[in-house]
């Protein structure tokens, strides 16, 4: 999903403690960029999701809008279940986020333990230091180059594996 204002993006690292309430602070740099109202879900690696509204709204629309048939696609039996498991939420007056139960449950986010705060673009991700450090062991130098790979495999490689098609054909008609 593109976003067309950098404005919504997110990036950074913070760490805070959930309060014996399972609150914690929202940090200062995120806070104008999350709004006033935002979503709570849960994430693939066992973390809690924060999105703002206008991200959270255009990606509902997406899956309203798929085919029946995705139910039995993995990807998008994972994102129904993310946004069956969503809480919209509001900071408190001390910019704190309230994080319902089931949530601290699925992230094993505790009270009195610190929750690691990263920015990842247009969601902010809130994990346990367990979880965030077992799900840290996959950042290996051959899966990040593998990861970048992926990422450049856009129209240009359509439009190169179509090239390389196009020239394999050409080879064929002139042998």
């Amino acid at each position: 999903m593109a976003i067309a204002s950098p404005s919504l993006r997110m990036w950074g690292r913070f760490e805070h403690s959930l309060d014996d309430k399972g609150r914690v602070i929202v940090p200062q740099k995120f806070r104008d960029k999350l709004g006033e109202e935002f979503v709570l879900t849960i994430g693939p690696g066992h973390h809690i999701r924060a999105y703002p509204m206008p991200i959270w709204e255009a990606m509902e629309e997406q899956l309203v809008s798929a085919d029946l048939l995705d139910e039995t696609n993995e990807d998008a039996v994972f994102l129904q279940r993310m946004f069956g498991s969503c809480e919209f939420a509001n900071p408190d007056q001390q910019n704190r986020l309230s994080i319902p139960r089931h949530l601290r449950d699925w992230a094993n986010l505790r009270e009195g333990e610190t929750a690691i705060i990263l920015g990842s673009g247009t969601r902010l991700e809130l994990w346990s230091r367990a979880n965030w450090e077992e799900y840290s062991k996959l950042f290996t130098e051959k899966n990040a180059a593998d990861a970048a790979a992926r990422r450049k495999l856009g129209t240009s490689a359509v439009v190169r594996t179509g090239a390389i098609a196009a020239s394999v054909e050409n080879d064929d008609e002139s042998a």
